[in-house]
């Protein structure tokens, strides 16, 4: 009604007033009855009102008993000449800004925060934005709306809150889908625990691989059935994979009648070459406990042989789109392979690599031989754990050493003393394929020529 219509005179003779609308005629329903008279405009109450707050406020002096009247607004210092808070035009595009950049910011920032640092957040920003309103509306009279700005930072706040935790379960379903048939149930904690220390991208570390095999595999085969052979090799299996997973052990893969598993990764492990070893002769009595049970099942006798490398390797989540799996690659791997199947042809269970045994004061080591296996120019010495030293008998250490003088005396090409000394040893120990290897050996080498640069290493031409 007012809009543009007053004139210059007029807007300034309402300049600083206060204004009351109102219908003084009975039939606009605006009549009350007031006790002094029936029929009253409800606006002239208004004004009334306002009247006696404006100019008839008494106050009495105690002291003097004097009674004096001074206006309810007397020391009221409105800014400017604006009395009331009101809502500018340019509120709502003023608003969109702010919530535009508020959400943005809060996008940006709350996907790195934690939960912790998140809620103190949350907290901070609306208490600065209820603080800020209520400044606005004391000091510069302008009324705008807190609630959109509530609403915004407790909907990103929640969306951010719901997204991290959906993200941390997929996470942790990743991670234990990955790992749990694959490495001890501690060790998937420990990673869930604390996930952005692990990675499933590719790395490269010093690792301790082990490689273990059923002899005479395609034999046993051939005389069960389908049905027994799965039951074979999963009641083999089942007690192996747990001795690897009670060491701390990862295990690689199954593939036919052979197990392959690491220790050091994804759990850095100080002792993996110590764990490796414990594993192998724990799982080779393990062996031995199982002959009796398949014996009365009617299956064929089960021998295993192990073999052990330490070196650097690479390790990480490998394959393709449709298949991946957890698995170490080098040439460190490819030799734990090559010792493995060494083992049948020096008739013992258990080899490991020079880089396994070095520095290792644990067990009791039997110097097995210098070899250049196939794909590599260089020699490398095996050792065979006998045991813990802790457990080897005075018998045992003394054939070790006398194993390792009869070694000394064939490397120094000392044939007729090496000769009586694995001779003497094989009448001690006539199942032992190792001594008759080396005398059959001493045979060739007496008619062989050899150069001033021998070391004693003896080429093997298959895998």
């Amino acid at each position: 009604m007012l809009r543009d219509t007053l004139s210059e005179e007029e807007q300034q003779a309402l300049q600083n007033s206060l204004v009351l609308v109102g219908a003084s005629a009975p039939g606009l329903g605006d009549i009350r009855a007031m006790p002094l008279q029936q029929v009253y405009p409800g606006v002239e109450v208004h004004a009334n009102m306002l009247n006696a707050l404006l100019n008839s406020v008494a106050t009495v002096d105690v002291s003097s008993g004097e009674t004096s009247t001074q206006s309810a607004f007397a020391n009221f210092s409105p800014p400017q000449d604006i009395y009331f808070p009101y809502k500018p035009d340019w509120e709502s595009g003023a608003l969109f800004v702010i919530i535009m950049a508020l959400g943005l910011a809060m996008s940006i920032a709350f996907p790195f925060f934690g939960a912790a640092a998140m809620a103190a957040s949350t907290l901070v920003l609306m208490i600065v934005a209820v603080w800020a309103n209520f400044q606005m509306w004391d000091v510069y009279k302008l009324d705008f709306s807190v609630v959109l700005l509530i609403f915004l930072i407790l909907l990103i706040t929640a969306i951010n809150l719901i997204y991290g935790f959906l993200a941390e379960s997929q996470t942790r379903k990743t991670i234990k889908g990955m790992f749990d048939q694959y490495v001890p149930p501690a060790h998937i904690e420990s990673v869930l625990e604390d996930p952005e220390n692990y990675s499933f991208e590719g790395e490269s570390k010093e690792l301790t691989v082990l490689f273990s095999d059923i002899r005479s595999f395609t034999s046993i085969s051939e005389v069960l059935s389908a049905t027994q052979l799965k039951t074979l090799l999963n009641d083999f299996f089942t007690p192996i994979t747990g001795i690897i997973f009670e060491h701390q052990g990862t295990i690689d893969k199954y593939f036919g009648d052979m197990v392959m598993a690491f220790w050091g990764a994804p759990l850095d492990d100080p002792d993996h070459r110590v764990n490796a070893i414990k594993a192998a002769l724990i799982m080779l009595d393990k062996v031995e406990e199982l002959k009796p049970e398949f014996e009365q099942r009617g299956y064929p006798e089960v021998n295993a042989g192990v073999g052990i490398n330490t070196g650097m390797m690479n390790v990480g989540d490998m394959g393709s789109t449709y298949r991946r799996s957890y698995t170490v690659l080098g040439d460190a791997v490819n030799l734990g392979s090559r010792l493995e199947g060494l083992t049948k042809f020096y008739g013992i269970r258990l080899l490991v690599g020079e880089e396994t045994v070095d520095g290792l004061d644990d067990f009791l080591f039997r110097l097995i031989d210098k070899v250049k296996v196939k794909g590599k120019d260089e020699a490398v010495t095996c050792y065979e754990p006998m045991c813990l030293i802790e457990n080897a008998s005075e018998e045992l250490k003394w054939r070790v050493e006398s194993y390792h003088r009869a070694l000394d005396c064939y490397h120094d090409q000392q044939w007729d003393e090496a000769q009586e000394a694995f001779k003497a040893l094989l009448n001690e120990e006539a199942d032992c394929l190792l001594y008759q290897v080396y005398i059959d050996r001493i045979a060739h080498l007496r008619e062989a020529e050899l150069g001033v640069d021998w070391d004693g290493s003896f080429t093997h031409t298959s895998k």
